[in-house]
């Protein structure tokens, strides 16, 4: 069971993302909070997150960001590489379960109250699913930990390993078909060790990948991935990718 984090409410969150996107990263500094008065807690399911923990986190999240350049200047390449720093981090340090990750509020508190200096850093006055949950695939730290949620793999001495794989663009082609595909860790980690084994030269690989889970998707309502063994799964995924391949040869 893990722990619960402090929820901001969307009437709140929307007041403070307003304000905040007027703010320097000097007085975002000054808002910063391990707590708000207007922020709740999900009725059920664990313990609430200890207010040690929130520093902690914070702690780990500002190191990352300080690497990357935070709070002046940073670049595409330190940018990529502070996310993939963060997935991991947030995935095993915030002991939070998926119930838990699936509210779009948790993600406000991060954005809005524990982490703003760091979110408005890295999405400079950002659109509001950056910041507020409205879409966990595009929100600064949500998206993330929902990354490293279906990579992880925890009998390896690189749990987080496949992160490097794909880039968050092409991620995001498999995690926006979640609902036949990118909800399964098992189908998706499957998805990447097969991605990985493909000789890509010569191809576009944003053309490749999207052909190949159109491909899955066809086979979604006739086969049940998560009951195949991963040996199996591989090679069945791996003649799909063979296919997409070849599609593209011959177009």
């Amino acid at each position: 069971m893990g722990f619960l984090y402090p929820r901001l409410l969307s009437a709140q969150a929307n007041r403070l993302f307003g304000e905040y996107r007027e703010l320097s990263f000097a007085d975002l500094e000054t808002r910063v909070s391990y707590s708000h008065d207007s922020a709740v807690f999900s009725a059920t399911g664990g313990d609430r997150v200890p207010e040690e923990r929130l520093k902690e986190l914070r702690r780990g999240v500002v190191d990352l960001a300080t690497r990357a350049g935070f709070p002046g200047y940073s670049d595409r390449v330190r940018n990529a590489d502070f996310d993939l720093g963060l997935a991991a981090l947030l995935h095993a340090e915030m002991g939070m379960v998926p119930a838990e990750a699936a509210s779009r509020d948790v993600w406000a508190f991060l954005a809005l109250v524990l982490l703003p200096d760091v979110a408005f850093w890295r999405f400079p006055r950002p659109p509001k699913d950056r910041v507020l949950g409205t879409d966990l695939t595009r929100h600064v730290f949500g998206r993330l930990w929902w990354r490293a949620q279906l990579v992880h793999t925890s009998d390896s001495d690189e749990p987080y390993k496949a992160l490097e794989i794909l880039g968050e663009a092409a991620f995001d082609q498999i995690y926006a078909r979640r609902t036949a595909l990118g909800g399964s860790p098992h189908l998706v980690r499957a998805i990447l060790r097969v991605w990985n084994r493909l000789d890509l030269t010569g191809f576009n690989e944003r053309v490749t990948l999207r052909d190949f889970l159109k491909r899955l998707l066809r086979l979604a309502p006739f086969v049940v991935f998560d009951g195949i063994e991963e040996d199996a799964l591989d090679e069945e995924l791996f003649a799909v990718a063979k296919e997409a391949l070849a599609a593209q040869r011959q177009g």
